[in-house]
C-alpha cells in the first residue's frame, strides 16, 4: 500500500514538475536560512554558559559618562573589585580582569614561535587571584606564583603541548617571539583552558598589572546563593565608590549577566549585530511561509480538480485515513527532498560561514534538529488544510455543479501573502541599499578621503618619522603630535561645570577635549559656522572652538565671545563633524591648542593626506612600508585607512544587505512561479469557460483582462499591506541612525513597477497560450 501511495505522489510530482521543483528549492533555503541564522543566533546568546553556577555570575558596568561615548563602559579602577567585595555582602567573590578592549590593556595577542617554524597566536589574560576561583580553572601542574609575579606566566595545556611539545614547560623561558617590548616569562604553571566560545577567551594567564596611572579593568561578580538580584541591583546603583587620587567617584553601577554580556557590553564583537542575526532568522521563516503556502495553494487547487477521483475512491471502500496517507504522501516526498537539498547547501557553504561567525560545534546535528522542527511544524499545517479541504470536496463532489470554478478564500489570501512577502523584501532591501549609499557619501563634517593613520610607541622617533614620511612624493601634508579624529585613537573625557549663563540648576556637561586644534582643523578641514579659527596674529591660550552640539548643550545662541572652562573665550563654532557610528550622535567638543597629555609612554598617531587622491591605499601603503623598513627597519607601526576604517562602522549593514539579497532573489522566483503556477492551474481548470468565451465573440485580449484584473486586486491589496508594514519596519531602522536618508516616493512606484511587470509577465505567458487554443478542440476533449 506505502508503494502505491509513493507511486501516486511521484507521479504527481512529475506531472507538476516546474511548480514541485520551485516549492523544493524555496522549502531548502528557507529552511538553510532558519537553520543558519538560529544556530548562529544560539552560538552568541550562549556564550560562557559552560561556567558552573553561571546563574550568578555578573559583569559590572555603568552608563558611560565620557561625551564620546554613548554605551555602557566596563572599564574601572583596579580597587573597585576589592571595594565591591568588603561593602556589598551578596556578593561571593569579585575579581578583576584586565580589559579586553582598551587600547593599553593587557588582553595581547601572542605570536608563540615553536620550533618548527610555524607561528601560533595565544591570548594572555591579566588576572587577581579572586579570578581562578570564580571561574572554576583547575591548576595542572605547577603552582599559583604566577599571581603574584608579573615575571611568571601560566599557559594552557593547548598552549603548553603545541609550544613545547611532550617537554614539561615548568621553568622554561617564554616569549613571544619577534616582539621587542615583551619581557621574558618564566612558565610555572599549567592551567585549564576553555576555548574560544567565552566572552574571557585565553590561553595564557599573568598577573593583573596596577599601574600608578589608568589601570583600569573589568570587574566580574559572582553573587550568593538566594540573592535577591533585583534588590542587589538598587543598592549597587546608589552606591558611590571611595574617592580616587583626582577626587573621582563611581557610582550608578549596573550589573549584566555573564550570557547577555555577549550582545549587551561586547557587541563591538559581533560580526553582525545581534538584532541583524534575529531578523535573518525571521527572514528564514518568511522564506519557508512564502514557499510552504505557495506549494500547499497549488496543491489545494489540484485537490480540486481531483475531488471527484477522491469522492470515488472514497465510494470504491477506501478509508479517511488511507486518503489521508494518499494525500499527505506527496507531501512528504516535498520536505524530504527539501531536507535533503537543505543539508547539501549548508555543506557548500559551510566552510564560508563558519570562517566568517566562527562558530564552533556540533553545527550538522544542531542543523538536523532545527530542519527537523520546521518540518513538523509544516506537516502540521498540511495535515489540518488537507482534512479540512478533503471534508469540504468530498460533499461537493457529490453535489451538481461541484465542478464549477470557484475561487477560494485560501487561495486568495495565499497569492496576497507571497506577494505582501516578496514586496516587503524588495522594498526593505531598497531602502538598506539607499541608507547605506546616503551613510558611505554623505557629509560627516569633516575629511576622511585618502588620510591614512599611522600608529607607533616610538615616542623619541615621531619627529624623525614625520620627517621620513614628508619625503614620500605621494604624501602632500603630514601632521605629527595630534591624535587623529577618525577612526577614534585616544581621546581626553572633561566634565565642564563652569560657562557663562548656567543656572544653578544646570547638571554638569560631558564634553570631549581635542588638542593641537590649530592643526586639526585644517588637516580635517573642519568648517566654521561662527566666529573664527586659531590664527598666529592673535593670543590663542585662552581661546576655544566648540562643535554645534556643545553651543546647544550651554544654552548659547551666540557662542562667540562667551566664556566656558573658566577663563576660556569660544573664539567660534564648528559644524557637528561624525568620527565615530553613524548611529552615534555627535558629542560636545571642546578644541584647544596645546600637545596631547602622555599616559604610560603612548606615541600618538601622525595623519597622513595622500596627494591629490590620484593613488591607492595600496600604493601609498606599500610605499610608506618600502620607505619605512628601508631608513627605520626597527620602528614599529600600525597604518590605517580612514575610509576602510569608516567602512566597518557599516560593516552590520552591509552583511544585512547580501544576506536579505539573497533571500529576497528566492521570494521573487517562488512569487514569480507561484503566481504562473497558479494562473496555469487555473487556465487549466477553466479551458471549457475560455473557449465558450471565445465561441460566443470574446477576444483574447478579454480574456487576458479578465485576469489581469483579478490579479491586479490582490496585487493592489498585497502592495497595500507590504508598503504600510516596510514603511513602519524602515522608519524605526533609519531612526537609530544620525544621518538618514529619506524613504523616496519614487522607491514605491520603483518596486510596484517591478513586481507588476512580473505578475504581468507570468499571466500574460500562460494566458495567451489558453486564450489561442482552438476552442473546437478543448470543448470535444472536455
Amino acid at each position: 500500500m506505502i508503494r502505491h501511495y509513493f507511486k501516486v505522489a511521484w507521479r504527481n510530482l512529475l506531472r507538476y514538475r516546474t511548480q514541485s521543483i520551485i516549492s523544493i528549492i524555496g522549502l531548502a533555503v528557507g529552511f538553510t536560512c532558519f537553520a543558519l541564522a538560529t544556530l548562529w543566533l544560539r552560538y552568541e546568546m550562549t556564550y560562557d554558559g559552560f561556567h558552573p553556577d553561571v546563574d550568578r555570575l555578573y559583569q559590572l558596568s555603568q552608563e558611560s559618562r565620557v561625551a564620546f561615548q554613548t554605551n555602557k563602559t566596563t572599564g574601572f579602577q583596579i580597587p573597585l573589585a576589592t571595594e565591591l567585595k568588603q561593602h556589598f555582602p551578596e556578593i561571593e567573590i569579585a575579581s578583576a580582569v584586565s580589559e579586553t578592549y582598551s587600547y593599553y590593556s593587557k588582553w595581547e595577542v601572542l605570536d608563540l614561535s615553536s620550533p618548527d617554524g610555524t607561528y601560533r597566536q595565544a591570548l594572555e589574560l591579566g588576572i587577581d587571584s579572586c579570578f581562578l576561583e570564580m571561574f572554576n580553572i583547575r591548576l595542572l601542574n605547577g603552582t599559583r606564583d604566577f599571581l603574584h609575579d608579573s615575571g611568571q606566566i601560566a599557559l594552557t595545556d593547548e598552549v603548553a603541548i603545541a609550544y613545547f611539545g611532550l617537554e614539561s614547560p615548568l621553568g622554561k623561558e617564554f616569549k613571544p617571539s619577534d616582539d621587542e617590548y615583551a619581557s621574558p616569562k618564566i612558565v610555572t604553571a599549567v592551567v585549564s583552558g576553555w576555548g574560544k566560545h567565552s566572552n574571557l577567551p585565553f590561553k595564557a594567564l599573568t598577573k593583573l598589572e596596577k599601574r600608578k596611572e589608568f589601570s583600569y579593568a573589568q570587574v566580574w561578580i559572582k553573587l550568593k546563593n538566594g540573592t535577591d538580584v533585583e534588590s542587589f541591583k538598587e543598592k549597587l546603583y546608589a552606591y558611590q565608590t571611595i574617592p580616587d587620587q583626582w577626587g573621582f567617584r563611581y557610582t550608578h553601577f549596573q550589573i549584566t549577566p555573564i550570557q547577555e554580556s555577549r550582545y549587551q557590553l561586547f557587541s563591538h564583537k559581533l560580526v553582525v549585530q545581534f538584532q541583524y542575526l534575529i531578523l535573518f532568522s525571521i527572514t528564514g521563516v518568511l522564506v519557508i511561509v512564502c514557499a510552504l503556502f505557495n506549494y500547499l495553494s497549488l496543491f489545494v487547487n489540484r485537490l480540486r480538480m481531483r475531488a471527484r477521483e477522491m469522492a470515488l475512491r472514497k465510494v470504491c471502500g477506501s478509508s479517511n485515513g488511507k486518503l489521508f496517507m494518499l494525500l499527505s504522501m506527496e507531501f512528504v516526498l516535498v520536505l524530504l527532498m527539501a531536507c535533503v537539498l537543505g543539508m547539501a547547501i549548508i555543506e557548500l557553504t559551510l566552510p564560508a560561514f563558519l570562517g566568517f561567525t566562527g562558530i564552533a560545534g556540533n553545527i550538522y546535528g544542531e542543523s538536523l534538529l532545527y530542519f527537523a522542527v520546521s518540518i513538523l511544524l509544516a506537516m502540521l499545517v498540511f495535515l489540518l488544510l488537507v482534512y479540512y479541504f478533503n471534508k469540504q470536496l468530498f460533499r461537493r463532489a457529490m453535489k451538481a455543479g461541484a465542478n464549477k470554478p470557484r475561487q477560494s478564500f485560501f487561495y486568495r489570501f495565499s497569492m496576497v501573502l507571497q506577494m505582501v512577502i516578496g514586496i516587503l523584501f524588495i522594498f526593505c532591501i531598497c531602502i538598506i541599499m539607499k541608507q547605506i549609499n546616503h551613510l558611505r557619501h554623505t557629509d560627516i563634517g569633516m575629511e576622511r578621503a585618502h588620510i591614512t593613520i599611522l600608529q607607533t610607541f616610538a615616542d623619541d622617533q615621531i619627529e624623525v618619522l614625520a620627517e621620513k614620511l614628508r619625503q614620500i612624493p605621494l604624501l602632500t601634508e603630514v601632521v605629527e603630535g595630534a591624535s587623529p579624529l577618525f577612526p577614534p585613537s585616544y581621546n581626553i573625557g572633561m566634565e565642564i561645570d563652569e560657562w557663562e549663563g548656567k543656572q544653578p540648576t544646570d547638571e554638569p556637561i560631558q564634553v570631549e577635549q581635542l588638542v593641537r586644534g590649530e592643526l586639526l582643523t585644517k588637516f580635517y578641514k573642519l568648517r566654521l559656522l561662527q566666529g573664527e579659527f586659531f590664527s598666529d596674529s592673535t593670543d590663542n591660550q585662552n581661546k576655544v572652538l566648540i562643535n554645534e552640539t556643545a553651543a546647544k548643550k550651554f544654552g548659547w545662541a551666540d557662542p562667540v565671545g562667551k566664556k566656558v572652562w573658566g577663563n576660556k573665550t569660544v573664539l567660534g563654532v564648528l559644524k557637528d563633524f561624525h568620527k565615530t557610528s553613524p548611529t552615534t550622535p555627535v558629542a560636545p567638543v571642546l578644541v584647544t591648542l596645546g600637545k596631547h597629555p602622555k599616559v604610560n609612554g603612548l606615541a600618538y598617531a601622525h595623519s597622513i593626506l595622500i596627494k591629490d587622491g590620484n593613488h591607492p591605499w595600496e600604493t601609498v601603503r606599500d610605499s610608506i612600508h618600502s620607505r619605512l623598513k628601508k631608513e627605520l627597519p626597527d620602528v614599529k607601526y600600525n597604518l590605517t585607512n580612514v575610509e576602510e576604517e569608516y567602512e566597518k562602522f557599516l560593516k552590520s549593514e552591509t552583511i544585512l544587505l547580501e544576506l536579505l539579497s539573497i533571500v529576497a532573489v528566492v521570494c521573487i522566483l517562488i512569487s514569480a512561479f507561484g503566481i504562473y503556477s497558479f494562473v496555469t492551474l487555473t487556465c487549466e481548470r477553466r479551458r471549457k469557460e475560455i473557449a465558450i468565451r471565445k465561441v460566443n465573440g470574446a477576444r483574447v485580449r478579454d480574456i487576458l483582462f479578465l485576469f489581469l484584473k483579478e490579479y491586479a486586486a490582490l496585487l493592489l491589496l498585497a502592495s497595500a499591506i507590504a508598503f504600510s508594514v516596510g514603511y513602519a519596519l524602515m522608519k524605526r531602522w533609519l531612526e537609530s541612525y544620525v544621518e538618514q536618508t529619506a524613504i523616496s516616493w519614487w522607491v514605491y512606484g520603483a518596486v510596484f513597477a517591478g513586481i507588476a511587470c512580473v505578475v504581468l509577465l507570468s499571466i500574460w505567458t500562460r494566458v495567451w497560450k489558453a486564450a489561442n487554443q482552438n476552442p473546437a478542440e478543448v470543448i470535444k476533449s472536455e
